[in-house]
């Protein structure tokens, strides 16, 4: 897809986002993420793919020494920086419009990069991952998460739901954008190709199919049960989320 397209594609997505003017509890993926970053005082960061900048606000409040945020919608940065004003530190914040194959950065000049569900969207996801590396000073840290295609827990959850759509002739959301998942171990694969060595791999995180997804006290529940229980069992490999800690 050629790169005028995909930002069409991604602007027109944007539509659906609108910052709300009020601070949001990170959600169950958030803080799986924020967990395995590092202690960003006085660290530079760089966030790929920041969309609406839940993230890059996180970030922000920390005082590291400059929070920089890219996506390839020119749109989703707007929500992005009224979302730090709100949450964080807009100063200092550079935000900038670029493809994950082409970061608009001299070599190794960050300290921490991070990229959550961003890879499984960008068409060469190896090129992606080199340029990462590139603009990562040695020992720098990535962290680096994308859905898991193992999620077994998550597809038992929502085999019902599936079960009575395919009954009534109902046929499964696409979505107009390209979006692939990945196995736990062929995701360790293609970060190792690019580069990195991993330091740590995980997944985690339940869902429900999205409508009883909606409903809070299900969710909770379902948080309570990974967080207090499963995460101990062999179960926890089978998270929706793949999340990876490399340098």
């Amino acid at each position: 897809m050629p790169d005028t397209d995909l930002r069409s594609a991604y602007d027109e997505r944007a539509k659906e986002y609108v910052y709300p003017g009020r601070p949001a509890p990170p959600s169950r993926k958030q803080r799986g993420v924020i967990a395995h970053l590092p202690a960003l005082e006085g660290q530079r960061l760089l966030e790929v793919g920041c969309g609406d900048g839940p993230y890059l606000a996180w970030a922000s409040a920390q005082s590291p020494s400059g929070a920089v945020g890219v996506d390839i919608s020119l749109r989703i940065l707007g929500e992005a920086r009224r979302r730090v004003q709100h949450e964080g530190r807009a100063d200092p914040l550079h935000l900038a419009a670029a493809d994950a194959i082409a970061l608009p950065f001299p070599d190794a000049c960050f300290d921490v990069l991070l990229a959550s569900q961003v890879i499984e969207h960008v068409p060469d996801d190896v090129r992606a991952l080199r340029e990462m590396r590139r603009v990562l000073r040695p020992g720098g840290r990535l962290v680096i998460s994308t859905d898991h295609r193992d999620n077994r827990v998550s597809q038992a959850l929502a085999a019902p739901t599936l079960a009575v759509r395919r009954l009534l002739g109902r046929t499964e959301y696409h979505p107009p954008f390209l979006h692939r998942s990945y196995g736990r171990a062929e995701f360790l694969g293609l970060l190792r190709r690019a580069g990195f060595e991993v330091l740590q791999a995980c997944t985690y995180r339940f869902s429900w199919p999205p409508r009883l997804g909606r409903v809070r006290l299900l969710t909770q529940l379902l948080d309570m049960l990974e967080e207090q229980a499963i995460l101990r069992h062999p179960w926890s490999e089978w998270g929706d989320i793949v999340l990876i800690v490399a340098q």
